[in-house]
């Protein structure tokens, strides 16, 4: 079991690398004599070219972001480890899955929606808004407007790729809400119903087909104090509905159902974004803005390393540990040096057009922002949502080929043979590990803020201050709604980690599998491969319940299958297990050479495959070594044991002696 996750996500990474290195060690024995071999003075420099390029490729940055790992960049590193050097699956199958499951998730993600919206309002589903039926809610445009984004035109060729890709009528599934704002801020004290061209002269028509409210932009109105008010606001007239169905719930599930909350062409647009700033880039936003949200995406990251342990400390460091008991304090909200020093540099690069990624060295690279915008406008004309993901991974597979990057790395004096495949697998993780904080800014757009401020508003019109007063930027927000908040990144974040987590494990289920299967092999004793079989297939397929929100839980259920295959008995065990020893099957080759290589591993020597494919021949004398002296033990070994008194029946005790047996 878990008992420090950071050094049992180190133990499962060493693991999974020992037996894979194990697995290709017994897969090459056979073929060593058909293949050549560098010699001694060979394998010296690329010791010390492979020692000088990890000492480089450590700056500043990497080791930064290297510090605030969360549970599911240990999953895909865990992932990355269990790859075999052939075949077909690589860190594209994750991105796959990944945007696939964005698209699939539309259902779970409205529910945890939902649930997450009443909660923070503090009442029931079923709790009536009848009493603020035909009364004017007033909502201020920034605190549904988070991002900014109803600033830009839809018309504009950058600031579009934000907003649905059409405008719709009234009625229609999906509504086009967020254009409809856009609209709305264009034409003050016209309200929606007043605007034939978009209403058809009703109020909003929601997925039941009932009129839910009307709104429109005004400048001022009169409070409840008889005082004016300025500022830019959405008036909101909530409409009676039929059989009285003012419920929360109701009115939730019926105007989300009427929008795309999670629109993929959206996601898409937001996660080349944030992996390139080119859209930031493209609409000129500012410094200051673009480094808010580079806050803004550390602290959702910090909330990714939240895991549902029972731990009272709260660490602000991406492998935090909190309890659904424990509160959060502001100080928790607040962007530490370090990722201040990311948001910065990320700001200061968009602003100069430029993107870099640590595995490449961080050479700066031109943002390409028209062949970002020609891949968007493929991707929305696009209706099908298998080939929509093909064209998403084209833009990774295209960009990582641009020729104004290859340029740029020359320039830099930067000449990695595989170039384009590490910016490919750069910007695959950078996707991957981000997912789902920026699905998170992707729901909460304005048509999704309108819907939880009006219901807000609704139900009460005060929480603990007048809400024109609880926040008026991301950061703010974030700890005005910091419940809502935790509560939704870390379901989001679950349910990556549940897809990541049946890919590794299928991994790793084959590792063990081929690695055990040496191990029956060398056994001498028949009945043990029946044990070995038995015990196989209670642990990978009589599952346990893993919450994909508790770190131990997901690392527990990693470390139990890899224990299977190497696992050993420390001495000084109860008589009980002791009687169960006549079911082992002595000493193992292979197990023995797992544990020494993950042991040369973790003293940092290199154990991989040789440059020309061949065996790493420092494991093959290891592994002739270990075979010789398990060799000499099954045919020479020898055992003595001391026997303590025996009680004998009906009284008495026996004489010490001592015993001789066969160890192998």
């Amino acid at each position: 079991m878990a008992l420090d996750l950071k050094q049992s996500w180190g133990d499962a990474s060493k693991k999974v690398s020992a037996i894979k290195t194990t697995k290709e060690l017994k897969d090459n024995e056979k073929n060593l004599k058909k293949r050549n071999t560098n010699s001694a003075k060979e394998k010296s420099q690329n010791l010390k070219k492979q020692a000088s390029n990890a000492k480089n490729g450590k700056d500043n940055i990497k080791q930064i972001k290297s510090e605030l790992k969360n549970q599911l960049e240990l999953l895909l590193d865990l992932f990355k480890e269990s790859l075999p050097k052939s075949g077909g699956q690589s860190i594209s199958t994750i991105l796959t899955t990944f945007l696939e499951a964005s698209a699939n998730f539309k259902e779970k993600i409205q529910d945890v929606l939902i649930d997450e919206i009443v909660s923070t309002i503090g009442c029931s589903e079923e709790q009536s808004y009848d009493t603020m039926v035909n009364q004017p809610i007033y909502i201020k445009v920034s605190q549904i407007d988070l991002f900014g984004q109803l600033k830009d035109s839809p018309d504009d060729e950058v600031a579009k790729v934000y907003y649905e890709s059409e405008n719709t009528n009234n009625g229609s599934l999906p509504y086009s809400m967020n254009r409809q704002l856009f609209k709305r801020l264009q034409t003050p004290n016209q309200s929606f119903s007043q605007d034939t061209a978009s209403s058809n002269g009703q109020s909003y028509v929601s997925k039941s087909q009932s009129q839910i409210f009307d709104i429109e932009y005004v400048q001022n109105y009169t409070n409840q104090q008889n005082l004016l008010v300025t500022g830019d606001f959405f008036k909101i007239t909530l409409k009676p509905q039929l059989n009285n169905k003012t419920s929360v719930s109701d009115f939730l599930r019926d105007y989300y159902g009427s929008v795309d909350i999670v629109s993929f062409d959206v996601l898409g647009a937001q996660l080349k974004n944030t992996i390139t700033g080119c859209f930031d880039f493209g609409l000129d936003k500012s410094e200051d803005k673009v480094k808010e949200e580079g806050d803004f995406f550390s602290i959702l990251k910090r909330l990714m390393g939240i895991c549902s342990d029972p731990q009272k400390k709260i660490d602000v460091s991406g492998t935090a540990k909190l309890s659904d008991t424990d509160n959060i304090d502001d100080s928790f909200f607040e962007p530490t040096p370090q990722e201040e020093m990311l948001s910065e540099r990320l700001a200061n690069n968009t602003k100069n057009g430029v993107v870099e990624f640590e595995d490449c060295g961080n050479v700066q690279l031109p943002i390409n922002l028209k062949a970002s915008l020609l891949s968007q406008q493929e991707l929305v004309n696009e209706k099908n949502q298998t080939k929509k993901i093909d064209l998403f991974n084209k833009f990774i597979n295209d960009a990582s080929k641009d020729p104004n990057w290859q340029k740029a790395s020359q320039k830099f004096g930067f000449t990695l043979p595989n170039f384009d495949l590490n910016i490919k697998n750069s910007l695959q993780t950078s996707i991957i590990t981000q997912i789902p904080a920026v699905l998170f800014k992707t729901i909460v757009s304005p048509k999704v803020m309108l819907g939880f401020l009006i219901m807000l508003k609704g139900i009460k019109n005060e929480v603990g201050k007048k809400l024109d007063d609880l926040y008026n930027d991301l950061k703010s927000f974030l700890k005005t709604f910091k419940k809502f908040v935790v509560n939704f990144i870390r379901k989001l974040m679950a349910l990556f980690v549940e897809e990541l987590f049946a890919v590794v494990k299928k991994n790793i289920k084959q590792l063990v599998e081929s690695i055990l299967t040496e191990i029956v092999k060398e056994s001498k004793i028949k009945q043990l491969r029946m044990y070995s079989t038995i015990i196989y297939i209670l642990m990978t397929i009589g599952q346990s319940v893993v919450d994909y929100r508790n770190c131990k839980s997901v690392i527990d259920e990693v470390l139990k299958l890899l224990n299977l295959g190497i696992s050993n008995v420390n001495a000084g065990v109860p008589p009980f297990i002791l009687a169960s020893a006549s079911l082992l099957g002595g000493i193992s080759d292979t197990r023995s050479l797992s544990n020494i290589i993950e042991n040369l591993q973790s003293a940092g020597l290199p154990t991989g495959a040789a440059p020309d494919g061949g065996p790493n021949l420092m494991n093959v004398a290891i592994s002739s070594i270990v075979q010789g002296q398990n060799k000499e033990m099954a045919e020479n070994g020898k055992t003595e044991v001391f026997i303590p008194p025996l009680t004998i029946t009906p009284a008495g005790l026996t004489l010490p002696s001592k015993g001789v047996g066969k160890s192998f």
